[in-house]
């Protein structure tokens, strides 16, 4: 009878501490680290269908010279960028040697942003310089230009590029005012090689594209930023605006739509998260996300964030935030991280390590709410 009670009592025990260890279990799987050789990575995306990811390096300025016709030497940090697939060497679709001038020079720039076309047959690469000018090149996963109407180009003139459900528009971003504080958007068809300009008459303090719907969030401002912002959502086919309600709270940063583009959430606040629905009179919740990087984690209703290790940090630790307890939890919790991007599912992890030398290193993500399409 002991014994029994003995037996009972440690399989009791063990299903305690079985179920414990299940609950602090890590929420991410290490997958596998991209090897980027000597070059450093400094951004990523995911393709729609989370199979493959572009990635964009930069040289090691310390590592690698350039030398010019008169023997100077002269440093540089050209970037390029890659995409895997995860079962064959990556591929370089854009060499930082495409660049060099007659002088035998390749100027300093970096990959400043990286968009999937939905088809997952195009992709817009951003490239910035020194002076914080920007260029955005439209590609093939192949590394093949993407010509833009009969002209041939594949060049196109703004940042923050963003495409539409078609994978035949991507609209653009145009600096108005100095630093980027306000854009103008144009939208350009590209086989038509067509430039159109929705909003003609306004000027945006942040857009959020919303791909399925042709439509983008937009938090619009006057360029003497006297009146209220306001909070708009544009059809980016018909050029017309509709009103979801003037931002009495204010606005700091960090629009975003969701991914099935139902809400739309922003910072009125350095830990407060402003998420409503993206439509007219919509009520506001606040949740605790402190003002930095975050994303939607699929479609669960979670956020992944940076949580800073120190007030204005880029770096910390990456956290998910799930609303409907309130609840926080570390994902890794021995490794800080610069940046994050997830598959379009949130099923899948691409992470920029905050290490001297920084790693790109992929996870696979268990969220606490089923995020299938």
């Amino acid at each position: 009878m002991r014994r029994s009670i003995a037996l009972l009592l440690t399989l009791i025990l063990f299903g305690l501490m079985a179920g414990a260890q299940e609950k602090h279990q890590s929420l991410a799987t290490w997958v596998r680290t991209i090897d980027t050789g000597e070059d450093l990575p400094v951004i990523a995306a995911w393709a729609p269908d989370g199979t493959r990811l572009a990635y964009g390096t930069k040289v090691e300025v310390s590592r690698r010279k350039i030398t010019v016709k008169d023997d100077r030497e002269v440093y540089s940090y050209p970037s390029e960028v890659w995409i895997t697939d995860f079962e064959r060497d990556p591929r370089r679709i854009l060499k930082g040697q495409r660049f060099r001038n007659r002088r035998g020079i390749i100027p300093s720039f970096t990959v400043t942003h990286l968009a999937w076309a939905p088809d997952g047959e195009k992709l817009a690469v951003e490239l910035t310089d020194r002076q914080g000018e920007s260029a955005t090149f439209l590609l093939t996963p192949k590394g093949k230009r993407v010509k833009v109407g009969e002209r041939g180009l594949n060049l196109l003139d703004g940042y923050g590029a963003g495409w539409l459900g078609d994978s035949e528009s991507v609209g653009v971003l145009h600096e108005v005012l100095n630093p980027r504080l306000l854009h103008r958007l144009s939208l350009l068809r590209v086989t038509a090689g067509r430039h159109l300009s929705p909003f003609r008459d306004k000027t945006f303090a942040a857009v959020a594209w919303m791909p399925r719907s042709h439509k983008a969030v937009l938090v619009e401002r006057d360029r003497d930023f006297a009146d209220l912002p306001r909070l708009l959502v544009g059809d980016l086919d018909k050029s017309t605006t509709e009103l979801i309600e003037e931002l009495q709270e204010g606005y700091l940063g960090g629009l975003q739509a969701s991914p099935d583009e139902t809400q739309v959430s922003y910072f009125v606040g350095q830990e407060k998260l402003a998420v409503r629905a993206a439509e007219p009179e919509s009520s506001v919740e606040h949740w605790p996300i402190p003002l930095g990087r975050y994303a939607w984690a699929g479609r669960s209703n979670t956020l992944l964030f940076v949580e800073p290790e120190d007030i204005g940090s880029r770096r910390g630790w990456l956290t998910l935030y799930n609303p409907a307890d309130s609840s926080k939890v570390r994902v890794l919790s021995e490794q800080k991280v610069e940046n994050f991007w997830l598959t379009p599912d949130g099923r899948q992890l691409a992470v920029l390590t905050a290490d001297d030398w920084p790693e790109l290193r992929i996870y696979r993500l268990r969220l606490p709410v089923s995020s299938s399409d």
